[in-house]
């Protein structure tokens, strides 16, 4: 009876543990995507120049994917300040036919970019069936020219966030039920594999 009973305990106690395992490595996923970034091939400050960005925002892998739902990404570019450029962005087919716009503020997007160098060209459209094809002109230089880099960045929604902060408190509320359990197994069941409680040990 006492050795059903510790193994009863052992199996909660390492159910817990998993458990608390398990929300601790979730917890930090959600944490390392909500700083998901992908930047693309840089490309010369000149104007007229035009630059192409290919991606595919699913993936056979979770890793590989853009996070889903969670959040919306934003496109933007660094470049130097001042700098305007225009930016297309839209959905092809396998056999390279226009799909539809991707850019949540119109088909062709202008922007200059502010003091910290950051052209920005709002959110996108998620789609994980068709390739994303990012089309950028330069219209002006700015004030030192050199190169830029595209960059596609995740925000984390409303919802995301709060999915986080579920799942942090839960981690907290099971990993304290557990050190609790440890400590009253510790102190009511000293006994546990000898004698029973009230006899002395020989």
């Amino acid at each position: 009876m006492v050795a059903f009973r510790f193994l009863a305990l052992l199996t909660v106690g390492l159910s817990l543990l998993t458990f608390v395992f398990l929300l601790n490595a979730s917890n930090a996923r959600l944490e390392r995507e909500a700083f998901r970034e992908l930047a693309g091939e840089p490309f010369e400050l000149t104007v007229g120049e035009e630059a192409t960005w290919d991606l595919h925002l699913g993936g056979a892998r979770v890793e590989s994917a853009w996070p889903g739902d969670q959040r919306q990404p934003s496109l933007s570019v660094r470049a130097a300040p001042g700098a305007k450029l225009a930016a297309r962005a839209e959905y092809r087919s396998d056999d390279d036919v226009r799909l539809l716009s991707a850019l949540t503020g119109g088909e062709r997007v202008v922007a200059t970019a502010g003091p910290d160098g950051l052209v920005s060209f709002g959110s996108l459209w998620l789609s994980w069936e068709h390739p994303l094809v990012v089309q950028f002109e330069v219209l002006a230089v700015g004030q030192e020219g050199g190169a830029a880099e595209p960059v596609l960045s995740g925000t984390p929604s409303i919802n995301f966030i709060a999915a986080r902060a579920i799942s942090r408190t839960l981690w907290l509320v099971f990993t304290a039920i557990g050190a609790m359990g440890f400590a009253v197994l510790v102190a009511t069941q000293r006994d546990l594999f000898g004698t029973p409680r009230g006899r002395a040990r020989a």
